[in-house]
């Protein structure tokens, strides 16, 4: 525990952000997950896992990875295909609250935040990539 509080203290303000939205897509998945027996959305989970371990490993002590590219190109890239797939999702979203919110909402509710928050947790995490690679970018 730790060390993970000694790499998260390494962290700038924008990778900070991406990692408190991959946190965000985990504890919906999980909510997901109690709540109806599902996870909301596998490829949200693998994408946050993702963005969490490539930022691990990037300040972990006794690492040096031969990355393929830079590693805010990485974040954005896995953020950009969890945030594609959770605007499918927000579509989703819609419809489910049009064709069944009204007559089963108790049952749905759990769906409905876990939905909600792996959206949210999804734009955090792709918001925070953008300004982190926005910033390589600038100083390249």
């Amino acid at each position: 525990m730790a060390q993970v509080q000694a790499v998260w203290a390494k962290f700038n303000a924008n990778e900070r952000l991406a990692a408190i939205g991959a946190i965000v897509i985990l504890v919906s998945w999980v909510i997901a997950l109690v709540s109806y027996g599902l996870g909301s959305n596998i490829i949200a989970l693998l994408g946050a896992i993702a963005v969490l371990a490539i930022l691990y490993l990037k300040y972990a002590p006794n690492q040096s990875i031969n990355w393929p590219a830079p590693i805010p190109t990485l974040l954005l890239a896995v953020s950009a295909v969890v945030g594609v797939v959770e605007l499918l999702d927000l579509l989703q979203l819609v419809r489910v609250l049009g064709l069944v919110g009204g007559l089963f909402g108790g049952f749905f509710a759990g769906y409905v935040v876990a939905l909600i928050g792996t959206i949210v947790g999804a734009a955090i995490m792709l918001w925070g990539s953008y300004q982190e690679w926005q910033g390589t970018r600038k100083t390249a």
